[in-house]
């Protein structure tokens, strides 16, 4: 509701919108304090995966989500298919930071700025047009010839965005590259926690050979029907408990004390 009355946004979904970021960037900065890594802990899936990673038995993690959990949890075979707040880049110079210096500014709901733009616009390099103190006299010839430029630059000028797919952007390389390399050795599929229908991710298990066997740990079944051969419907976080139980293997819980989160996101 914040959304749309403050901001005017028609659907939250808007606010993952590349274009309309670059036409608004503030209300992606006025909601991402929720959705900022530092505001979870791993859950029990996490570990889970990170027990398959330990004993050799995971070829890869590839996770919808972009609040990082996966790297907390110290999973190093992981592919964030949608990107994630790990790192941020600038939208004008492409300049890439770490995506912990953009925490101050997005706890404080306030968008990030480049500091390296924002030097040159304070030094007189390119700047809106109309704006006082940019231009000595040395450089306006020069600069005349940006004005037209200036004039329809976008509001996301100098602004630092995490590195989080957005819709109208593709998807990381190595998601295609590791993909290509894994369908030819992948020997087990195991999905956890998802709706299962945001593409190209949910078509995976459709790219898998058929022989591959594959379980899905969820709330509710998804995707086509008899796409998997075991279902292990339930809380995910009980199903992998359970599961570990079972194998007799040690699943450590550190998640006490902080908020935690559903894992919607497809391992294999």
């Amino acid at each position: 509701e914040k959304l749309r009355s403050e901001f005017g946004m028609p659907e939250p979904q808007c606010m993952f919108d590349k274009e309309y970021f670059e036409d608004s960037p503030e209300p992606f900065f006025s909601f991402a304090h929720e959705l900022w890594p530092g505001n979870y802990e791993p859950t029990k899936c996490h570990r889970f995966i990170k027990l398959l990673e330990e004993r050799g038995a995971l070829l890869r993690n590839y996770t919808q989500n972009i609040d990082t959990l996966e790297h907390k949890a110290n999973i190093t075979r992981v592919i964030n298919c949608h990107g994630s707040f790990a790192t941020a880049t600038c939208v004008t110079c492409k300049r890439q930071v770490d995506g912990m210096t953009l925490e101050e500014d997005i706890l404080a709901q306030r968008v990030a700025r480049c500091e390296v733009c924002t030097a040159r616009e304070s030094a007189g390099y390119p700047d809106k047009k109309g704006e006082k103190g940019g231009r000595p006299a040395a450089r306006r010839k020069r600069m005349d010839s940006e004005d037209d430029e200036e004039e329809d630059r976008s509001a996301a000028h100098g602004v630092m965005k995490p590195d989080i797919v957005f819709f109208g952007e593709a998807l990381p390389e190595e998601y295609f590259a590791a993909l290509a390399e894994d369908l030819e050795k992948v020997d087990l599929i195991v999905v956890i926690g998802t709706s299962l229908k945001v593409a190209p991710v949910s078509k995976i298990i459709g790219k898998v050979d058929g022989d591959v066997p594959a379980i899905l740990i969820n709330r509710e079944v998804v995707g086509q029907p008899n796409a998997f051969d075991v279902e292990l419907l339930g809380d995910c976080d009980l199903v992998c408990s359970e599961l570990c139980a079972r194998l007799g293997w040690s699943l450590h819980d550190n998640t006490a004390g902080k908020g935690t989160h559903e894992n919607t996101a497809g391992k294999g």
